[in-house]
């Protein structure tokens, strides 16, 4: 079943334009819809709750500032938009709708990030997220893991240098586990349209991958060929080996599971995202 509704969150900062151009990307093999999700704080948060009260002069005035700036990203959210909608021959429309090519449009709402994609990602096919960092807003990590992790979406991480087209080459990152096996499910219909898939599985010393031929031979059922290929890590991360057996054969995605940890949060910011967020180097779509 083709994607045909992408949600991605833009906070009016400079990474919106790899978040959305990732998305674009997405979105063209089903000329899907892509909803931009812009989520206002509430200005009244502004307000520090202690001990000792604030006058009324000085509580609107932190309101009044606190507003002012989400006004501001909230402007600078929707210039990115139509910048880079204009670039890409995309069509801005006021609501999602079916079409023969990609559109997209603009969805504000005020509250916390986690909260809003808990409504806007359950009736979606994929949710775009900008490259991640351990410095970012906490709401952005914990929208990312809500996302992948509570709401149960495929997750699409953006590379800071978006390919112009994604799911031409795709490698598969397989451990033989069940996060996976759920990613690779998810992304059939890129799978299904790729030019190349490439099954990557991280072996020291060298072997042929855990089920990597049962794996071949179910994708070959649903028609698609695909190649295997076992690397060593010699020394690196397992992100870092898969990244760069990746990037190195071409791939413009990544499909990638839990890598076996037993806890996901653990592999998210402890280990195999943690280097996919200081160096994304190709999207990474992921899934519980």
């Amino acid at each position: 079943m083709p994607f045909v509704k992408i949600v991605v969150p833009v906070a009016g900062a400079a990474r919106d334009r790899f978040a959305l151009a990732t998305a674009f990307a997405a979105a063209a093999p089903f000329n899907a819809h892509v909803v931009a999700l812009f989520v206002h704080a509430d200005p009244r948060e502004a307000v520090p709750y202690g001990e000792l009260p604030l006058s009324p002069d000085i509580v609107q005035d932190l309101i009044d500032t606190a507003a002012d700036l989400e006004k501001v990203s909230s402007n600078a959210a929707r210039s990115t938009l139509a910048l880079m909608a204009a670039e890409a021959g995309i069509r801005i429309v006021g609501a999602p709708e079916r079409s023969s090519a990609v559109t997209v449009s603009c969805r504000e709402v005020t509250g916390h990030l986690a909260r809003a994609l808990d409504r806007e990602a359950r009736l979606c096919d994929l949710v775009v997220f900008p490259p991640i960092r351990e410095t970012d807003d906490p709401e952005v990590q914990d929208g990312f893991i809500r996302a992948l992790t509570k709401l149960e979406r495929p997750v699409l991480l953006s590379s800071e240098n978006p390919p112009k087209a994604i799911g031409r080459r795709v490698a598969i990152g397989w451990d033989g586990g069940i996060a996976c096996a759920h990613a690779l499910m998810s992304a059939l219909p890129y799978l299904e349209q790729a030019e190349g898939v490439e099954i990557l599985s991280v072996q020291e010393p060298p072997s042929q991958a855990r089920g990597a031929e049962d794996v071949a031979a179910y994708l070959a059922l649903h028609g698609i060929d695909c190649s295997l290929r076992s690397i060593t890590r010699d020394g690196q991360s397992t992100a870092e080996a898969l990244l760069e057996a990746a990037a190195s054969q071409g791939a413009d995605m990544l499909v990638a599971g839990g890598y076996g940890h037993s806890r996901l949060l653990e592999s998210i910011f402890g280990g195999v995202t943690d280097h996919i967020v200081s160096h994304p180097r190709i999207p990474v779509f992921m899934m519980h």
